[in-house]
């Protein structure tokens, strides 16, 4: 199974409004086998390791990045995910992401 987190400061509305996008968006295209979890960015580089695909609402720290870039983590703009902007775009990123894993798995 693939796991992808959100984060955002707190790791409530904002990352949670998304994370309820990308699994009506994963829903509606028939895509199973992906778990999105939602967490605050205060946790996130103790947990980042533990998923598959970043989706940040706030542009990554360096350390957050030197973990992605470390462990082979995609990391995707969440921003237009929540404001509509480039949405579809957004979701081609994410689902790029997912297919580039499982491909390799």
């Amino acid at each position: 199974m693939l796991k992808i987190v959100v984060a955002c400061g707190s790791g409530v509305a904002t990352s949670e409004t998304v994370v309820g996008s990308i699994k009506s968006f994963l829903e509606e295209h028939s895509v199973s086998g992906v778990e999105v979890e939602a967490t605050d960015f205060k946790q996130l580089a103790s947990v980042l390791a533990n998923y598959d695909v970043y989706v940040w609402l706030a542009k990554p720290t360096p350390e957050i990045q030197e973990i992605c870039d470390e462990e082979g983590i995609p990391d995707v703009n969440g921003v237009d995910l929540l404001t509509g902007a480039k949405g579809d775009q957004t979701y081609l990123d994410l689902v790029n992401a997912l297919m580039s894993l499982k491909n390799a798995s």
